[in-house]
């Protein structure tokens, strides 16, 4: 195909297919889902739907804001019917219940809980007199009288919706009000499988209304690993050949002396050996002690729950046979293997889920070069190069995870549209196999949207964030491909849980680099501090996987004990860094104890006793603790039942 032939054809495939699928929607509608969800209705408007089939999809519109820091809308969608028993004497004889509603941008239906929990009663404190507003109860305050989170109201054959929330609920600023855009509703006599899905156009308007698969949010910890063919010269980082290129000394020096001549800057840099260039280096990327089986043990028993590989990174060097990377990949040179193919397969039969990273730009790819020279009015790259590699990529590894990354410090990075960041995922989320289960970040240029932020890297904000967030970490202090260079340390394991404790206790994921060799091994000490790891989450993973934020997350100005809290609100987990010997008395100054308060230590069998006091709740370490057990740990987890 022509230049302009071969990027009409892509557009065609991942827009056009988007449009055909929207004119096929539009008349399912028009048949199955013509109704809206009034904003005010009357008694005689809750016969016209139907909310009672448990499972039925829908998204539903708030007016709010979210992270993007801009006029937005917050998403929600029906978890649960509410069982009839359950519903206030206004419901009870109207055909179908309310039902449970759940914030897409935080964890499953944590927020709004199990009924018979008590934690999110279903309650109508703004004297509707017909059918209910929801509420859902998340915390008290200093004089323990409980209050909502958040209000939905405006929802449920509420004939005075256009009443606001009572002033005694105290935050209106966490109120707001619920549409049902009929696009997204599934009529009375249709069940949700066969209404219509939603589908995106190609815009971020639409792609921002995408909910995140709950698998991210209950995973917590993941792996990442960078390797390519800057593992060869493995000094200084990854970005070697960039380094290299733009003449820092280092960088030049070394591989004058090491590998041949650069030819970066002979005057500055004389050297007298043979030449040897960046693309001298695959045929020395051999991976030949790669066991994919044992890196994936490695990681299952770190406690990792998914793992996300470089299969593209600056360099434009792809882990995979890419069409578009001929002889520039690592089956056509170096290994002469699908190093992703083969990870995935032992990663996935390990339990866990495989994800893969990809960089939008490639430093010296002609295309991406042109692209730049034309101040980025024109997009042959993502047209011819980029798009159709990451399109190869999904459907044929199917990744749960798709890291995106390299448009910060792109020439482009300011024109989000360049990537056609919304134009690919739209087709990622209509069409493609994972569909349903991928999460994309969001580093995509400005502008971008994601099923998460990342942040910078080694994003660390010491306090809780009200979107989903990750934070992507080294053990290695300086270098996220492998350096050999001694003077790089790498991060003890108390520091690297405590990374752990405190990204999940501020609604966040740890994904943790390892750095393998050019012959493909995980270097001991990778090794010894994921298993370290893993040690510790098999005694306190609890506190970790599935868990969300509680209302404070850290009990001291010191921040060593941080707190986490079961998605049914029963549990709250302290996890403290500070030392524990047995016998003594450690108190927690946030949680308060209440008549059925019960207290467990992680690891040990039974309650321990404990008392209320000005300070805060006292709890009496056991005497008894297994030395072989709890020797040498750096946290330790009370577990707290039925707590203020």
């Amino acid at each position: 195909l022509s230049t302009r032939g071969a990027r009409d054809f892509i557009e065609e495939k991942m827009i056009g297919v988007i449009l055909l699928v929207t004119v096929q929607l539009v008349l399912a509608r028009d048949q199955n889902c013509a109704f809206q969800i009034p904003s005010t209705t009357s008694t005689g408007d809750c016969n016209f739907y139907s909310l009672k089939k448990q499972g039925e999809l829908g998204i539903f519109e708030v007016n709010g804001t979210d992270y993007h820091k801009e006029q937005v809308i917050y998403y929600f969608t029906l978890c649960q019917s509410i069982p009839k028993d359950k519903l206030p004497k206004e419901c009870v004889n109207l055909p179908d219940g309310p039902a449970f509603m759940y914030k897409i941008k935080t964890q499953g239906c944590y927020l709004l809980g199990n009924i018979a929990s008590n934690i999110a009663l279903p309650v109508d404190p703004m004297n509707s007199t017909k059918g209910i507003r929801l509420a859902y109860i998340n915390g008290s305050n200093s004089s323990g009288v409980e209050y909502p989170f958040g209000v939905l109201y405006d929802f449920y054959c509420d004939v005075n919706a256009n009443n606001k929330p009572l002033s005694a609920f105290e935050f209106p600023e966490n109120t707001v009000k619920v549409h049902w855009p009929s696009q997204f509703a599934c009529s009375i006599n249709t069940s949700a499988g066969t209404c219509p899905r939603y589908m995106y156009d190609g815009t971020w308007n639409t792609v921002r209304l995408r909910p995140r698969p709950s698998w991210f949010d209950e995973a917590k910890f993941g792996i990442f690993i960078h390797w390519g063919v800057f593992s060869v010269p493995s000094f200084t980082s990854e970005w070697y050949w960039h380094r290299l290129m733009t003449g820092t000394p280092e960088v030049v020096e070394f591989h004058n002396r090491v590998y041949g001549c650069s030819g970066v800057n002979p005057t500055k840099f004389p050297c007298n050996s043979a030449e040897f260039s960046y693309y001298d280096f695959p045929p020395m990327f051999k991976a030949e002690l790669f066991s994919p089986s044992h890196w994936a043990s490695v990681f299952q028993k770190a406690g990792a729950r998914y793992v996300v590989l470089i299969t593209k990174h600056h360099e434009g060097w792809c882990n995979f046979p890419s069409k578009q990377h001929w002889n520039w990949n690592s089956v056509d040179l170096g290994p002469h293997m699908d190093l992703l193919g083969n990870l995935s397969l032992s990663v996935r039969k390990a339990g866990l889920i495989m994800g893969a990273y990809h960089s939008l730009r490639e430093w010296y790819e002609p295309l991406y070069l042109k692209d730049e020279f034309d101040n980025c009015t024109t997009t042959d790259f993502p047209d011819l190069i980029l798009n159709p590699t990451q399109m190869d990529l999904i459907e044929q590894y199917s990744p749960w995870v798709l890291w995106n990354d390299g448009a910060g410090d792109a020439a482009c990075q300011h024109k989000s549209s360049y990537w056609k960041a919304p134009q690919f995922r739209s087709w990622v989320l209509n069409s493609s196999p994972v569909r349903d289960t991928i999460i994309i970040n969001d580093r995509c240029g400005a502008g971008c949207i994601g099923d998460y932020t990342t942040g910078g890297d080694r994003f660390t904000p010491g306090h809780k964030l009200p979107y989903k967030w990750e934070s992507c970490y080294t053990i290695q202090e300086g270098s996220w491909g492998y350096d050999r260079n001694p003077s790089d340390p790498y991060h003890p394991l108390d520091f690297l849980i405590y990374q752990l404790v405190e990204t999940v206790a501020c609604n966040g994921n740890l994904l943790l680099n390892v750095g393998p060799t050019a012959d493909g091994r995980l270097d001991p000490i990778f090794e010894e501090r994921l298993m370290g790891i893993g040690t510790w989450m098999d005694i306190n993973g609890e506190a970790i996987y599935a868990s969300v934020p509680w209302k404070v997350q850290n009990d001291t100005s010191s921040k060593q004990t941080w707190y986490t809290a079961s998605q049914d609100g029963q549990s709250v987990y302290a996890i403290t860094f500070e030392g524990i010997t047995p016998g003594q008395v450690f108190t927690l100054t946030q949680p308060q104890a209440t008549k059925s308060t019960m207290v467990q230590f992680l690891g040990y069998e039974g309650f321990l006793k404990y008392s209320q006091t000005s300070e805060g709740l006292a709890i009496l370490v056991p005497t008894d603790l297994d030395r072989n057990k709890f020797s040498g740990q750096p946290a330790w987890t009370f577990k707290l039942s039925n707590v203020l």
